[in-house]
C-alpha cells in the first residue's frame, strides 16, 4: 500500500442512487471512486453506514489516512432533514474523521462545481429542477423551484413523465389530440389500457424515479412529429425559461454585471436536445444578458472546492 501523507479534502456527489467521492489536494485529483447512494429518505441507516465504511476503506487501501482530511463536503440528493446531516456526521466519525464535515443540498454542490466563485446562474432538470444564482463571489444567493414533485419542479423528467401519461389519457377520452406517446408508453410499460396507466402510476411500489423515468419517451423518433409531445415540451420550455428568469431578474436588479452565464445541467438538459436548443433559443430572445456556458466542472468537484473554501484554502 502507497503512503499518499499530507492534507487532502473529499467532495462526495450524493444523487438519489449512487454517490461520487472525489479526493484532492487542493491542486489535483488524487483518487476517485463510487459508492451506494447516502439519502437518509432513501436509504436506512445500515446501508449508509456500509457505503462511507467502503469510502473509508477505499482510501485507507489508497494510502489516504483518515487523520489527513482537512475537510469533507457532501453534496446530498434529499438534504432537509437536520438529524440526516448528523447522521452523515457521526457515521464518518467513526470510520476515523475527525475533520470538519458540512452537508450542503447536491444542487450546491453542483453551482460551486459549474461556475467556482463566478456570478452566473445554474439551471438543474433532472428528476426535479431548480434554477440557482450567485453573486459577489457566492455571497449573495438567489433560487426559483426546487420545492418537490408533488408542488413543482416544473420541466423535470417527473412533470414530463407525468405529463406524458396525462396526454395518453386524455386522448383516450376525448380531451387531447391523438398521440404517438400512446404506443410508447404502454409498450414501455408493458400494458395495455389506460385502467393499468392508472394501476401503475398510483402504484406505492413506484416511486417518482419510475416516472421520470418516462420522460426519455419524447426523445423517441416516432414522437418527433407529435402535436402531444410539441405540447410537452412547450410547457417544459415554459416552465424551466420562467426559473430562469426569475433568478436573472432579481441579479439584474443588484447590477451583478453586464452579461451572466448560465450553466444547463440534468439529464433532460442534456438528454433532450430539442428541450435544451428551444430553451436556450427563448433565452437569447427574452433575455439577451444571459449567456449559455459550459460548467467548469461537476459536482463533486464542486463539494472539493467548497470543502477547501471551508478549510480557509485558495478557491
Amino acid at each position: 500500500m502507497k503512503d499518499h501523507s499530507g492534507k487532502y479534502y473529499i467532495g462526495m456527489d450524493a444523487g438519489g442512487t449512487g454517490t461520487s467521492v472525489l479526493v484532492s489536494d487542493g491542486e489535483k485529483d488524487l483518487f476517485q471512486m463510487k459508492t451506494e447512494g447516502l439519502n437518509c429518505n432513501s436509504f436506512p441507516r445500515e446501508r449508509i453506514a456500509k457505503s462511507l465504511q467502503d469510502v473509508a476503506e477505499g482510501l485507507k487501501g489508497n494510502g489516504y489516512a483518515p487523520a489527513d482530511c482537512g475537510a469533507i463536503v457532501i453534496g446530498a440528493a434529499g438534504n432537509n432533514n437536520p438529524a440526516a446531516d448528523a447522521l452523515l456526521r457521526n457515521l464518518l466519525e467513526g470510520c476515523g474523521f475527525r475533520c470538519p464535515v458540512t452537508v450542503c443540498s447536491d444542487a450546491d454542490a453542483a453551482l460551486y462545481g459549474a461556475l467556482g466563485a463566478e456570478d452566473g446562474i445554474l439551471l438543474i432538470s433532472g428528476t426535479g429542477s431548480i434554477c440557482l444564482g450567485q453573486a459577489r463571489g457566492g455571497r449573495e444567493r438567489y433560487r426559483a423551484g426546487g420545492f418537490g414533485h408533488l408542488i413543482d419542479d416544473e420541466g423535470s423528467a417527473y412533470a414530463i413523465g407525468r405529463d406524458i401519461a396525462a396526454a395518453v389519457v386524455k386522448a383516450e377520452d376525448g380531451r387531447g389530440p391523438e398521440t404517438t406517446l400512446r404506443s410508447a408508453l404502454f409498450g414501455h410499460l408493458g400494458i395495455s389500457g389506460s385502467s393499468e396507466l392508472v394501476g401503475y402510476v398510483y402504484d406505492m411500489s413506484h416511486t417518482k424515479k419510475d416516472i421520470a423515468r418516462l420522460a426519455r419517451l419524447i426523445s423517441l423518433p416516432e414522437n418527433e412529429g407529435d402535436r402531444a409531445t410539441a405540447q410537452i415540451i412547450g410547457k417544459a420550455v415554459d416552465g424551466l425559461l420562467e426559473m430562469v428568469a426569475a433568478v436573472y431578474g432579481r441579479m439584474e436588479a443588484r447590477r451583478c454585471g453586464p452579461e451572466l452565464p448560465l450553466v444547463l445541467h440534468g439529464s433532460v438538459l442534456r438528454g433532450n436536445a430539442r428541450i435544451a436548443g428551444e430553451l436556450a433559443e427563448a433565452i437569447s430572445h427574452r433575455l439577451p444578458g444571459i449567456r449559455i456556458a459550459q460548467a467548469r466542472a461537476d459536482a463533486a468537484h464542486g463539494a472539493v472546492g467548497l470543502a477547501r473554501r471551508g478549510a480557509g484554502m485558495p478557491r
